[in-house]
This record gives structure tokens, sequence and C-alpha cells, in this order.
């Protein structure tokens, strides 16, 4: 009896490892003037798994086609992987059916950096230099082209929901803050519960979260590991100082990251360990790539 016990025990153990993702084939994200890119990372290499163009995106109006999304400079995976949320620098935001391709949000965002989902069913965008930016917008991820609510935000580059501490996280050219959410469906509220100063020359790039808590921030001159609970920025010594990271994501004991080369983009990510050893640098082709996040 235990025997048969423990070989049954032993079959349920191999069928539940056999049914979980291994690390190596995690799903990354790539993103950069209007395409997002998926890919299958292993060791230094990158197996492309799916691609978005805005391009060939027939469900969105042809301005959105052939100019709102000419740049896209974020494409974040939320609602558990189902959906990408991408910005462009050129004007637009959309959220995006992983399975299908299918346009269910869209919105013109001049010079949108970032933006996450909010619980409540609402969209948050931040948008950096521009005549009619520099501010945080929320939508209804219902209600396409029709802002609900928008607040100052000098030179917006991130937007993170954080369900733990219940606050939106926002950054802009010299200071990340902090918000609580609150409202109903049609008239959000937020309210600014902190603030905090970036260290070095400031021009925050990038805000993205750090396995087992707090963020990975980048300014124009380093990046930094930030604790909301302690107020306190501490240079990520893998990665400190860099000029000109456009994007940092982490996932378990894996890092990515990507510097600019030639202005604005690059031609190529690296990947490395968790404290930033074993580096190897994955080229890209037929794309001005600008940022990269991993997702489980």
């Amino acid at each position: 009896m235990i025997k048969s016990v423990a070989i049954m025990l032993t079959v349920a153990i191999v069928a539940l490892a056999a049914a979980q993702p291994t690390l190596a084939a995690e799903r990354f994200y790539a993103c950069g003037d209007d395409q997002i890119r998926e890919y299958r990372i292993e060791g230094g290499a990158a197996t492309e798994t799916w691609r978005w163009r805005a391009g060939d995106a027939n469900d969105l109006p042809e301005t959105y086609r052939l100019k709102l999304l000419r740049h896209i400079d974020d494409c974040k995976p939320v609602d558990d992987g189902r959906s990408i949320l991408a910005t462009a620098s050129t004007g637009g935001v959309v959220l995006i059916d992983r399975e299908t391709g299918h346009v269910s949000f869209h919105a013109r965002t001049p010079m949108a950096h970032s933006a996450d989902l909010l619980p409540g069913g609402w969209v948050a965008v931040a948008l950096s230099i521009h005549a009619e930016g520099d501010r945080l917008e929320i939508y209804g991820r219902d209600r396409s082209e029709t802002p609900l609510l928008n607040l100052p935000l000098p030179s917006g580059h991130g937007a993170v929901w954080d369900a733990t501490r219940a606050r939106l996280f926002v950054l802009s050219h010299d200071l990340i803050q902090a918000y609580k959410v609150e409202g109903t469906e049609a008239m959000p509220r937020l309210t600014e519960t902190g603030r905090w100063t970036l260290p070095g020359r400031h021009d925050g790039h990038d805000l993205s979260s750090k396995p087992g808590g707090g963020y990975f921030v980048t300014t124009d001159d380093g990046v930094w590991t930030f604790d909301p609970d302690a107020g306190s920025f501490l240079p990520f010594s893998a990665l400190n100082p860099k000029q000109r990271v456009k994007a940092v994501s982490a996932l378990g004991a894996r890092l990515a990251w990507v510097q600019a080369e030639e202005s604005w983009w690059a031609t190529g990510f690296t990947v490395a360990g968790a404290d930033g050893s074993d580096q190897k640098r994955v080229p890209i082709e037929g794309m001005h790539l600008y940022k990269v996040r991993w997702i489980r």
C-alpha cells in the first residue's frame, strides 16, 4: 500500500512538473517601431514566437496604423499575460489580445511612454514632453478615446500598478509619485500619498517591478532599486553607472535590459543573471528596439 502511494505521488509530481513551463520557456516581449515581438529566451538565443504590427491591425483606424503607433515605446503584459498594453511616443495607446491580436481599447495620447491597468476597469497612461502631454491620463478600458481624468506629470515615463500596496506608482522627470485610486467607473479619483526625488541626474526613463518587492528605476545616468516603504534609492551595482538605459525587466533569477546605442534606440538587448552575471547580448534585426518585458 505504501509503495503504491509512493508511486502515485511520484507520477503526480512528474505530471505537475511537465505541466509547468520551464524557466527557459517563459515569454519575453520586445518592442520598437510599430512592432511587438514575443520571444522564448534560452541561454543567449531568442526564438520569435509571436508578432504584432500596428500596420497590419485592420481593426484600428488608419491614423493609428500609419501614424500614431509608428514608434511603440512600451509593451507591457497585463491580464495575467492574456493582453499586451502598448504605448507609442508618436501618440497612441492600445490594448491587444495576445491570442487573437484584436485591439479592444485605443486612445490618442501624445508622447505616451508607459501605461498600466488599474482595478475598476481603468487604464493609466503616462505622457511625456509635448504641448498636450506632460501628464497622467486615466481612461475606462471600455471607453476608447475618452479620458476621464488627467493630472500633471512632467516628462511622464512610467506607470505601474502595485497590487500589494494598492497604489499607482508613476515616474516623471525627477520624481516617483504614489497614488491611491478611488471613485466610480465613470469618475476615477486619484489621491497622492507619497513622492520621492530621483537620484543622480534625474530624467527618469523606466519604472518596473523588482522580484521580491520594490522597483527598478532608470535615470539618465544610472539604474537604481527603489523601496517605497523605506523611501530609499540604492545604486544597482550590475548596471550603475550606465547611461541611457531605456528598460530593465526581471523574472526570478533573470534580468534583461536595453541600453540606447543609436540616439534613443538599440540593435539588441542583454540578458543576465539577477546580479548581472553571465551577460549575453541578443541582437534584434529589423526593428529599432526600445523596451523589453518578461512575463511568466
